[in-house]
């Protein structure tokens, strides 16, 4: 009835039904030529075959050099490129189907987006695998240190202390060997890991030298090794548990000059009256001195360095707190940047040590009357006491 209908309407027009059926195909075939043409100047004849790129592509970071690996995931692959500066430099692999590709690319140091690209023997190319990387070289290197030490102190009873400073990981520090003499005359290795933060040796030959070296991998997958030369330590401080404060010139209640050899830097020695101050100390033991190193106080400073110091110190050695050897004056920074101030000495045996601030000629303003040109108080932390270690 549908039909009848709509043959029937078409007859009012005058336009004979199949007529209007025969016009509707001829139209659908010159639209379906007219799209293929279009489509055409966009394909190659016989189509084009694309391959699978390559898969777990990674670097490893090495000096002036890079390892490039790779597994082949297509089995048509039987070249792979790898490309960088924009694809102006590279290198091409002949590979065999499912091979795990390993690469060592020789670069200067700097960073690089490298493309990997799988060919087959007609020269179909894959879409490219982008791989961001980087090489360390002569910049990086002069970047690299030891990991420091806070403290490196013994009480001669073959024993070692050592307080570490924090590791440069965000640098590439990954461990720090540290190699000493043991009390059997064997050298000893011991890895310290980043997180340790002190190392206690019980079994330490007095008085040999050690060394330590740390090591880095900027990416931690080790493709090289890279440390500074091995840091020799030819020095070590007095354990301050062996001696004492024995005399002064004044002092402070609550910053007496006890504090001044107490192993706490966040006591203070404060003097309660104008310059020259000293303090006498007794090492508890006798040792061949080499350095002296001042720790300014930060009690009241807020973690800057108390300007109340002297500009000019003085260090005396003696065996017996009789008959006392002056190791000479030197120039002290009482600026409030924070930072052991070392003095390095005339080597000198010595069991007592006496300090002296000789004089203030001015102190820089930390504020609440702390320092300004009439600064006549002395207030410093530490005292710390080196000496030589043997080759």
């Amino acid at each position: 009835m549908i039909m009848k209908s709509f043959f029937s309407k078409r007859r009012r027009f005058g336009i004979p039904a199949v007529t209007v059926v025969v016009l509707a195909c001829v139209m659908l075939v010159f639209a379906c030529k007219e799209q293929d043409m279009m489509f055409k100047q966009y394909t190659v004849e016989g189509g084009i075959s694309y391959l699978g790129a390559v898969s777990g592509a990674k670097a490893r970071i090495g000096v002036n050099r890079l390892e490039v690996s790779f597994s082949v995931a297509d089995p048509a692959t039987s070249k792979v490129g790898i490309y960088w500066n924009e694809y102006e430099d590279s290198v091409m692999i002949n590979v065999e189907p499912g091979e795990l590709v390993t690469k060592i690319i020789d670069l200067p140091e700097g960073p690089y987006s490298l493309f990997i690209k799988s060919y087959d023997a007609q020269g179909n190319a894959s879409n490219p695998f982008e791989l961001i990387t980087r090489t360390v070289g002569a910049k990086y290197l002069a970047t690299l240190t030891h990991r420091g030490m806070k403290k490196k102190t013994t009480s001669f009873k073959s024993d070692l202390s050592i307080e570490w400073e924090s590791a440069a990981s965000g640098n590439g520090a990954r461990f720090t060997d540290l190699v000493y003499t043991s009390t059997d005359g064997t050298e000893k290795i011991l890895r310290i890991e980043n997180g340790v933060s002190e190392t206690k040796i019980d079994d330490y030959k007095q008085g040999t030298a050690f060394r330590r070296t740390t090591y880095y991998s900027p990416d931690n997958l080790w493709l090289d090794s890279i440390t500074p030369a091995p840091r020799m330590e030819n020095e070590l401080t007095v354990d301050k548990k062996l001696g004492s404060v024995t005399g002064y010139s004044t002092q402070t209640a609550g910053d007496e000059a006890a504090k001044f050899y107490d192993d706490d830097a966040n006591t203070v020695w404060q003097t309660g009256n104008n310059y020259p101050e000293y303090a006498t100390i007794d090492l508890g033991v006798e040792v061949p001195v080499t350095s002296f190193g001042l720790v300014p106080s930060i009690k009241y400073t807020a973690g800057k360095a108390d300007p109340r110091a002297p500009t000019t110190v003085r260090f005396e050695v003696s065996t017996d707190n009789d008959a006392w050897t002056s190791l000479g004056n030197y120039n002290y920074d009482n600026g409030t940047y924070f930072y052991e101030r070392l003095f390095e000495v005339k080597q000198t045996n010595a069991r007592y040590v006496r300090f002296t601030g000789v004089e203030c000629t001015g102190a820089p303003s930390y504020g609440n009357g702390i320092g300004g040109p009439n600064t006549v108080k002395m207030v410093l932390a530490e005292l710390n006491v080196n000496f030589r270690l043997g080759d």
